[in-house]
């Protein structure tokens, strides 16, 4: 998930860090009481999901950067996406084994809690991802199978689904990807087994309609990540060792930038863009690290100095989120040598290089979380 710092968010973590030191103090100096378990009303939250364990972690954001686990609840087997809404006080979860899509509602403390009329079965095929529109009114679901489709769902103001619409996609689309462009008029459906990708664009009340013939991915192409101001996206090509660069024309359509495909090391995964549109962070699953590219007025990448940047030993980072103050880079493992997924924190330096930071890797209890399944709350 591409994660865009604006100043009001900017306000918010300082306000956020500056009352977090504050009551610390209170508390040392014996002015209030402690009151550990108390939800805080702004409280920042890093959710991963377990494709295999059929759960979602929460861990809360520290002023530091560092990451503390407050909850991990029981959802349902394949969690392939988590679709966070604007506020980031919601989120769907994908569950491809069980064949529906479940919202739950983020409190103050990190818990989730069922949203009543937000589960849905779906028919047909299994949901594998989901993205919700930039005003969070429709859920989109990529189902997949012969054809593969896509599922328009109204979100109502309680978080409540409704199903309006279906459309089907050409092809053998077992594993779809789906993204909305940042614009919110476009749709992109990646399909891994097929090579392509399709884009729709969006109409009134959710509607798709296809705006031309799919353009060619590389091999097993998945999880695009797009520059925050709409001019590219980037596609990890899983087993082709490399990402396709796309610009994005006005009228949706794309165009392979130049130099596209670029190498990245074995089993790319996703990709992640800075606030300014000028670097991108890709996680390498068996090349076990973090690869970080510059990004060139025409969408062009070069690899930074020293890319890619190891994780851990024995860990396969296959997702990855900026932090709110592009500080951190919070890599989690999709492959790991210790059967549950950690979280690990690189420190983003001046010239956009990344170094393994002294915060501690943390560990979420979950087990294989594949795809794009770990969210940051606003």
């Amino acid at each position: 998930m591409t994660t865009c710092t604006t100043p009001e968010k900017a306000f918010a973590q300082r306000t956020r860090n500056t009352a977090v030191a504050l009551a610390t103090v209170l508390l040392s100096a014996g002015w209030m009481a402690p009151a550990a378990a108390a939800p805080v009303d702004d409280a920042q939250f890093l959710l991963v999901g377990g494709t295999v364990s059929g759960d979602v972690t929460v861990l809360r954001v520290e002023p530091s950067g560092g990451l503390t686990k407050v909850g991990q609840t029981p959802v349902g087997l394949g969690i392939l996406s988590l679709a966070l809404a604007p506020d980031g006080h919601a989120v769907y979860v994908s569950q491809a084994a069980e064949q529906q899509v479940t919202g739950y509602r983020i409190d103050n403390a990190g818990a989730l809690r069922p949203i009543p009329g937000a589960e849905v079965e779906i028919d047909g095929g299994a949901p594998v991802t989901s993205t919700l529109s930039a005003d969070g009114t429709l859920l989109f679901v990529a189902v997949g199978g012969v054809p593969g489709h896509i599922r328009t769902y109204a979100v109502d103001p309680t978080g409540a689904l409704t199903h309006t619409a279906s459309i089907s996609v050409p092809g053998f689309s077992a594993i779809p990807m789906i993204r909305i462009d940042p614009d919110g008029r476009f749709l992109r459906f990646v399909s891994p087994f097929d090579s392509l990708v399709s884009s729709f664009a969006i109409g009134l009340n959710g509607e798709l309609t296809s705006i031309g013939a799919p353009v060619s991915g590389g091999m097993l192409p998945v999880n695009p990540g797009y520059t925050p101001d709409g001019r590219f996206v980037y596609v990890s090509n899983e087993m082709g060792g490399n990402i396709s660069g796309y610009a994005i024309g006005t009228d949706g359509h794309l165009t392979p930038t130049p130099g596209s495909p670029y190498a990245s090391g074995l089993m790319p995964h996703g990709a992640e863009v800075t606030a300014d549109g000028k670097r991108v962070y890709v996680p390498v699953v068996a090349g076990g690290g973090v690869a970080g590219y510059s990004i060139a007025a025409d969408g062009a990448l070069t690899p930074l100095a020293g890319s890619p940047y190891p994780a851990p030993s024995g860990s396969g980072p296959g997702t990855v989120v900026l932090s709110d103050d592009e500080r951190h880079v919070y890599a989690a493992d999709v492959l790991t040598t210790g059967v549950t997924t950690r979280v690990h924190t690189f420190d983003v330096q001046p010239d956009g290089t990344l170094t393994r930071s002294a915060l501690p890797s943390v560990d979420t209890g979950t087990i294989l979380g594949d795809g794009p399944i770990m969210v940051l709350t606003p």
